[in-house]
C-alpha cells in the first residue's frame, strides 16, 4: 500500500508539510514490490524500452497491459516523495477553480486543489514538468505546490468542472442565438455573419477547445458531435467503442459546426452538402492532425473528427501485438527486393498502423519510398508522399502509372479499390519494386481470390505475391480489475476449449471508466507465399484450398492468435469471439 496517498480534502495541508524522502530505487523495482509486476513482465518491458529511447517504462508496462495508469502513478509517488492524491473525494471551491484559466487547465491536464498562504496547491499527473509549473506560477501569481495523481482522474474531474461551466456559460447565450436565428431566417447573408460571429466568441472557442483537447487526452481516435431534436450528443471513440461524453444544448450547434468549419477552412456558408476538412492542433508540445467530416441531417450538421495522433498512430514494428514468429517472417518478406504484400481486414481494424510501421522498418536502410494515399494520416520523414485526388481526376491508378516513371524501390497505395489499380500495382510488383497496400477482405486466403475475381490473371498473381497479413484490433483487460471470466457451454465448443481452462476480463473500475478495457492488440494471421501455394494460385484454387495448406505449412490462424492472447490474460473470450474467423 502506497503510504503517500490522500483521500481526503482535510488531509492535503498536513501532508504537504511532511517530510517525503525519494527512493533510491527504480520505478520497476518499486512495482515488483508492491506485486504489481512480477520479474519476468519488468525484464520484457525493460528490453522494449532499450529499443525506444526516451519512452517511459511506465507508459510501456501499460502499453503490454502489466500494468494500471493507476498503479504506476501510485509507484511514482513513491519513488519521487510527493504525495499522491484520489481526487474523487476533492470538493474544489470555485474561487481556488478560478485561478487557472480554463483552456490552460485543459490544454495541460493540471487542476488546482487548494490555496494555502499565497501557495497554491495543483494536482498533476508529471509534477517534474518545470515548464508547465512555471507557466503556472507566472499566470497564477502563485508559488505552486504540485501533488501526483493518475490522468484518468484528471480528466474526470476537469469534465466535471470546467466543461460543465463552458455549457453554463453558453447557456447564457441560448436565447439570444435562437431569436438572432429566427429574425434572420429570411435573409441568410445576416444569418451566416451571425453564425461567424457566435463561432469566434470565447465561450464556444474554449468549449471546442476544450472538446478536442479532452478527445486527445482520453487517446480516442475520434469525436462525434451528433444532433438530435432537443441536444446535440458527444460521443469519443476509445479502443474502437463509442463512449457517450455528454449533451450539449441544441441552441449551440450552428455556433459550434460554425467554429469547426472555420478551423477546418471549410465554407461556413454551405450547409446542405457534406464537407471535409484538415485542422492541426499544438498540445503538450506534440503536433496532432485533425481530419473533419460534416455531414447535413434532418437534425442539422453532424460532426466527426479523426484526431491522427503520431504517439499513438506510428508504432514500431515490434509493438504493433505480433508474436515472434509472424514479425520473424514480415521481416523476412519486406527485406525483399521485389514482390506484393497485402494488409487486410475491415475499416478500423489498423491496416494503415501496420503499414506506417513496416513503412518505418524498411526505411533504415535508405531506399526511396513513395506513398499513394487517401487522405495522407501521417507525415512521416525521409519518405515522399502523395494525396490523392479523385474528384480532379488523380485517383491511385494514376498516381501509379507517374510514380513507376519517378525511380522508386518501395511503393505504398494506401487501398486497391479496382482492377486498374489492381494490375498496375502488380506490374509494380513483377518490374522490381516492393509493393505495399491493403484490400478489404475477411481473411488471408480470400485476399488471394478476391484479386483474381477483381481481374488479375492468377499466373501474374502468382508471381508476384509475397504474403497477405490479414488482422483485426482486440481490446485488452484493465489490469487492475481482471476477474475469472464465465465462459458458456457453446464458446468452448466453438472455440475447441477444454473444461478446466480459465479465463479473464475486466470487471470495470475507475482506472478503466467501467469498461473493463485498457488499450487494444493486433491479432492476424500471416499467409506466407510458398512454391506450394503459388502452384495452387496459378491454377486458379479456391480460398479454402488455399487455407488449408498454409494451416499445413504452419500458418497460425487469427482466431488462434486471439485464444492465445486470452490465454495469457490480456483479453476476454468475448474479444475473441467478436473477432473470430470461420
Amino acid at each position: 500500500m502506497i503510504e503517500n496517498t490522500i483521500t481526503s480534502k482535510a488531509d492535503l495541508l498536513s501532508v504537504l508539510h511532511r517530510n517525503h524522502p525519494l527512493s533510491d530505487r527504480h520505478l520497476g523495482e518499486i512495482l515488483v514490490e508492491e506485486e504489481a509486476l512480477n520479474e519476468e513482465q519488468l525484464q520484457h518491458a525493460l528490453a522494449r524500452q532499450q529499443k525506444q529511447p526516451g519512452v517511459h517504462l511506465g507508459d510501456i508496462l501499460v502499453e503490454l497491459g502489466y500494468c494500471g495508469r493507476e498503479q504506476i502513478t501510485a509507484a511514482l509517488s513513491r519513488k519521487l516523495g510527493i504525495p499522491y492524491v484520489k481526487l474523487g473525494e476533492f470538493e474544489i471551491p470555485p474561487q481556488v477553480l478560478h485561478l487557472i484559466p480554463e483552456d490552460i487547465a485543459l490544454q495541460h491536464s493540471v487542476l488546482p486543489l487548494a490555496k494555502h498562504n499565497n501557495r497554491l496547491i495543483i494536482a498533476m499527473e508529471n509534477p517534474l514538468n518545470w515548464e508547465v509549473m512555471e507557466l503556472l506560477r507566472f499566470h497564477t501569481n502563485h508559488n505552486i505546490d504540485a501533488v501526483i495523481t493518475s490522468s484518468a482522474e484528471i480528466s474526470k474531474v476537469l469534465d466535471k468542472y470546467y466543461l460543465q461551466h463552458s455549457e453554463d456559460t453558453l447557456a447564457q447565450m441560448n436565447d439570444e442565438v435562437e431569436i438572432v436565428a429566427e429574425e434572420n431566417q429570411k435573409q441568410d447573408l445576416a444569418v451566416i455573419q451571425n453564425m461567424a460571429k457566435e463561432a469566434q466568441k470565447k465561450p464556444i472557442v474554449r468549449l471546442v477547445n476544450a472538446l478536442i483537447t479532452q478527445g486527445i487526452q482520453h487517446h480516442a481516435s475520434d469525436i462525434h458531435i451528433r444532433p438530435g431534436k432537443e441536444r446535440v450528443t458527444i460521443y469519443y471513440r476509445i479502443d474502437g467503442k463509442l463512449r457517450f461524453s455528454r449533451s450539449l444544448s441544441r441552441a449551440l450547434l450552428p455556433a459550434i459546426v460554425s467554429r469547426i468549419k472555420i478551423t477546418g477552412r471549410m465554407d461556413i456558408a454551405e450547409r446542405r452538402l457534406p464537407q471535409d476538412g484538415h485542422s492541426r492542433v499544438l498540445t503538450e508540445g506534440n503536433t496532432v492532425d485533425l481530419r473533419i467530416s460534416i455531414m447535413p441531417t434532418i437534425n442539422g450538421e453532424s460532426v466527426v473528427i479523426r484526431i491522427l495522433d503520431k504517439r499513438i498512430g506510428l508504432k514500431p514494428l515490434d509493438d504493433l501485438g505480433l508474436g515472434l514468429e509472424e514479425t520473424k517472417k514480415i521481416r523476412q518478406l519486406i527485406g525483399r527486393s521485389y514482390g506484393m504484400l497485402l494488409v487486410t481486414g475491415p475499416t478500423g481494424s489498423g491496416k494503415s498502423t501496420t503499414l506506417y510501421a513496416v513503412l518505418e522498418a524498411i526505411r533504415e536502410r535508405n531506399p526511396h519510398i513513395i506513398t499513394v494515399e487517401d487522405p495522407v494520416e501521417y507525415d512521416m520523414e525521409g519518405i515522399e508522399q502523395i494525396q490523392i485526388a479523385s474528384g480532379m481526376g488523380y485517383t491511385f491508378a494514376e498516381a501509379l502509372r507517374h510514380i513507376l516513371r519517378h525511380d522508386p524501390d518501395v511503393i505504398m497505395v494506401g487501398e486497391i479499390r479496382d482492377l486498374e489499380t489492381a494490375r498496375i500495382a502488380n506490374k509494380a510488383a513483377l518490374t522490381g519494386h516492393l509493393m505495399l497496400s491493403t484490400l478489404h477482405t475477411n481473411d488471408a486466403a480470400s485476399t488471394v481470390t478476391r484479386l483474381i475475381d477483381m481481374g488479375v490473371e492468377p499466373y501474374l498473381l502468382s508471381s508476384t505475391l509475397l504474403g497477405v497479413m490479414a488482422q483485426r484490433l482486440v481490446r485488452l483487460n484493465c489490469p487492475l480489475c481482471l476477474t475469472e471470466e464465465p465462459v458458456n457451454d457453446e464458446a468452448r465448443e466453438l472455440l475447441g476449449l477444454t473444461e478446466n481452462e480459465t479465463f479473464y476480463y475486466g470487471k470495470g473500475c475507475t482506472s478503466c471508466n467501467n469498461t473493463g478495457y485498457h488499450g487494444r492488440s493486433m491479432v492476424c494471421e500471416l499467409l506466407v507465399i510458398s512454391p506450394r501455394l503459388s502452384s495452387l494460385i496459378n491454377r486458379g484454387a479456391n480460398s479454402q484450398e488455399i487455407k488449408q495448406a498454409a494451416l499445413q505449412e504452419g500458418m497460425k490462424s487469427l482466431t488462434l492468435n486471439a485464444l492465445e492472447l486470452a490465454r495469457q490474460k490480456r483479453t476476454s473470450i468475448e474479444e475473441v469471439l467478436s473477432v473470430r474467423l470461420e
